[in-house]
């Protein structure tokens, strides 16, 4: 028998199947690390009734360290969280944000080093790209509406699309206002600000399907005089670890440090040392592994790592999980263990079971290293370059463009 502690399931199931269906996406889009991040820095700001600037990649031309949606917050003494860059535009960004905390007007700064000309700004930039970085001060009830969209688009099943007004004409006339933002998901809208009395948002709402396959470029549409930028926001991958020996914990670890959703499954009554072991993610009980499912939500979508170090368990983790149709399925051992597994499976359940592409046994990249820690880190690096439809390899290698501005119609449909 199962039992789920401190676990919710999620809320949102959402369908795009023009560009996504329910397997993992491999457009390339933007990680959510700093999404999450930015999230809980934005809450915090509410909570404590402060005011922040918010500043957010809206338009990359040429080449960019982050894609249209990187974000940063900026607080009163200059501290920030998240990064829009490498870490070269930061700094400048954070002196323009002073002007707008003390106008309260959002604005748009671009920095364009297409042509190696930078010397504008003295940051020696050599990206030879474009970027615009929306600037938006936020008051507390502000920040506490921009992070719980944000944090929607997070908790859904499937890309979701935030619309961002960047350019408009005076509000006082009907118009939108820079800042304004709606989350897009298929028929549904949620919008914060002004977006003007027109037909703006409605128009907006035309373009989801063009910015699903934009990915991390995102676009940029002028409906009448008013600029609208589309940026795609990715649900968090979501990783079940079957196991809570001591390799286990570096999994857990990298995988929320990168901001994943992350569910450690253990077989023993839970305890207050879980929560100290595992740190941002989720431990819950499960006694008997083939009810996996009872506890955890499997979807095509999950990945998943089985890694209790005892056969019959893991076995029939392993039955459950496949059951389920998971996308992504390590488990940790030689191939042989692995193999026996999968036909006593077979042989228990007249179910057939081989490895075939969602499983990985032995599970990992060959990146060599020693000890739990460099184990995790091929574990991670698998799960990673799976779920963004990667091979892995080297960069230096790779002859297509960095990151994918389109979704391979081939993988529409599949994992």
């Amino acid at each position: 028998m199962c039992k789920a502690l401190d676990y919710a399931a999620p809320t949102h199931h959402i369908e795009i199947n023009e560009v996504y269906n329910k397997g993992f996406t491999r457009d390339g889009t933007r990680s959510l690390t700093t999404h999450r991040e930015v999230v809980d820095a934005l809450s915090r700001a509410a909570t404590d009734g402060d005011s922040v600037v918010l500043a957010t990649v809206v338009r990359v031309t040429g080449s960019s360290y982050g894609g249209v949606g990187a974000r940063m917050v900026i607080r009163d003494d200059s501290s920030t969280v998240g990064l829009v860059s490498g870490g070269c535009l930061e700094s400048d960004l954070a002196e323009h944000a002073r002007r707008v905390r003390t106008s309260g007007r959002a604005e748009v700064v671009t920095y364009d080093t297409r042509n190696d000309d930078d010397a504008p700004w003295g940051l020696g930039l050599g990206c030879n790209g474009l970027i615009e970085v929306l600037l938006e001060p936020l008051p507390p009830l502000q920040a506490r509406d921009v992070a719980a969209l944000i944090d929607q688009a997070l908790a859904g099943d499937a890309p979701s699309v935030i619309a961002t007004v960047i350019r408009a004409l005076d509000s006082a006339n009907g118009q939108p206002t820079v800042g304004a933002h709606a989350l897009l998901r298929n028929t549904d809208v949620q919008s914060i600000g002004e977006w003007g009395t027109g037909s703006v948002l409605t128009d907006a709402a035309q373009n989801v399907v063009d910015a699903l396959a934009a990915g991390r470029r995102g676009i940029v549409r002028e409906i009448g005089p008013t600029e609208v930028a589309f940026e795609v926001v990715m649900p968090a991958v979501r990783l079940i670890v079957c196991g809570t020996g001591p390799d286990a914990a570096p999994v857990a670890r990298f995988a929320s440090q990168l901001g994943w959703d992350v569910t450690v499954v253990d077989h023993r009554p839970l305890t207050n040392a879980h929560s100290a072991r595992f740190p941002g993610a989720r431990v819950v009980e499960c006694a008997e592994a083939l009810q996996l499912a009872d506890v955890v939500t499997l979807t095509p979508r999950s990945a998943a790592v089985v890694m209790s170090h005892h056969l019959t368990r893991d076995r029939d983790y392993v039955q459950a999980l496949l059951a389920a149709n998971v996308g992504y399925l390590g488990v940790l051992g030689p191939r042989a263990r692995t193999e026996r597994m999968l036909a006593e499976i077979t042989a228990a359940s007249a179910m057939p079971a081989m490895i075939d592409d969602r499983v990985f046994s032995p599970v990992g990249m060959d990146i060599g290293g020693e000890g739990p820690d460099a184990i995790a880190l091929a574990i991670i690096s698998q799960v990673s370059a799976v779920t963004s439809g990667r091979a892995g390899g080297h960069l230096r290698d790779r002859r297509a463009p960095l990151h994918a501005a389109r979704l391979p119609a081939a993988t529409v449909g599949s994992i």
